[in-house]
């Protein structure tokens, strides 16, 4: 439907402002770096940086002042992050990142689910499209995002009705692929469907097949958190998505940015929680769940979340405000 491609859309609005925000907190910072000169059995510091052609170097002193040393390091994040805003720029003006008319085959699948009633059997549509629906639904800030992997997250025990999901995804033009543990996906349209669920507790079992809907998840860890009170969208007429509460959403991403098979998408991973954040912080009903959630959680699991915040203010620092404020909450 035309809000799902207009947010598709507004990603060079958005990067454009990113642009002009740290452009304007760059100028007000020092730039340059800490060269460190020893005479004798003394050390001296200097600032060195460069002015137009010319390297200029200012002395320091014998200590660098606390606050010179973090609005440097203050400096190399937002420097990083106008790097990967320009970039983003370029791409959209060269046309590499080409709107792909996603919207059609996805709208079809929710469609389906919608009539079929699985989203009362507990699918919930989960990763980077729940994060496009949460934008367009609810009082959320637009961000740029680009995926074409769409994730449905399956219950076990499925207590559904039966309805072959399989074959209906071969009907739209879906390739039927499976991963070596077993587990089914499939390609098509420019897109690709996962499912998901919860692992097994005995790993070295096969992955289960849900015969009422002809489809084998994947099994992976952390799924639970995501079954916790989600909440039903209406995304047009007579089409509705289940999506996980955004506080069980942004948990789980913060947990699973750190799995060393999610490297390439950690980046991911940390702004999609962070972004969301900024809605769940704002929403009293959500930031007691997210209170809830937390008390729950494993102690193990809590350190994941703790890990990835301690890194995110490189990742998006523009953001460290809510960064800290959900540390507080968390701590």
């Amino acid at each position: 439907m035309q809000d799902l491609k207009d947010t598709l859309r507004e990603n060079a609005e958005f990067l454009q402002e990113q642009e002009k925000t740290i452009a304007a907190r760059l100028a007000l910072l020092p730039k340059g770096s800490i060269r460190l000169k020893k005479i004798g059995a003394e050390a001296y510091h200097y600032l060195q940086y460069r002015k137009g052609r010319a390297v200029k170097t200012d002395y320091i002193g014998k200590e660098v002042p606390l606050l010179l040393r973090s609005s440097l390091a203050e400096r190399e994040r937002l420097e990083k992050e106008l790097r990967r805003v320009r970039e983003g720029l370029r791409s959209l003006r060269s046309g590499r990142t080409a709107e792909t008319d996603l919207t059609d085959p996805l709208l079809a699948i929710l469609r389906k689910l919608t009539e079929k009633r699985l989203w009362d059997a507990g699918l919930e549509i989960i990763g980077s499209w729940c994060f496009l629906l949460y934008q367009k639904h609810l009082p959320m800030k637009k961000y740029p995002m680009r995926t074409e992997d769409l994730d449905i997250l399956v219950p076990w025990p499925f207590k559904g009705k039966p309805f072959d999901l399989g074959a209906y995804l071969q009907r739209l033009g879906f390739s039927q692929h499976f991963h070596p543990d077993g587990s089914m996906f499939f390609t098509g349209n420019r897109m690709k469907v996962e499912f998901l669920t919860r692992e097994r507790r005995d790993t070295a079992k096969p992955q289960r097949y849900v015969k009422e809907i002809a489809v084998t998840p994947q099994g992976l860890r952390f799924m639970e958190i995501l079954f916790v009170e989600p909440m039903v969208l209406k995304v047009g007429k007579g089409i509705r998505a289940k999506v996980p509460a955004p506080s069980a959403f942004l948990l789980h991403k913060l947990i699973i940015a750190t799995r060393s098979g999610r490297r390439n998408k950690k980046e991911k991973d940390i702004r999609q929680a962070i972004y969301t954040a900024k809605f769940v912080l704002a929403e009293k009903t959500e930031t007691a769940k997210l209170r809830q959630l937390w008390g729950g959680l494993p102690r193990k699991w809590k350190a994941k979340v703790k890990r990835s915040l301690d890194q995110a203010v490189d990742i998006v620092p523009l953001e460290e405000g809510v960064i800290r404020r959900l540390q507080d909450l968390l701590s």
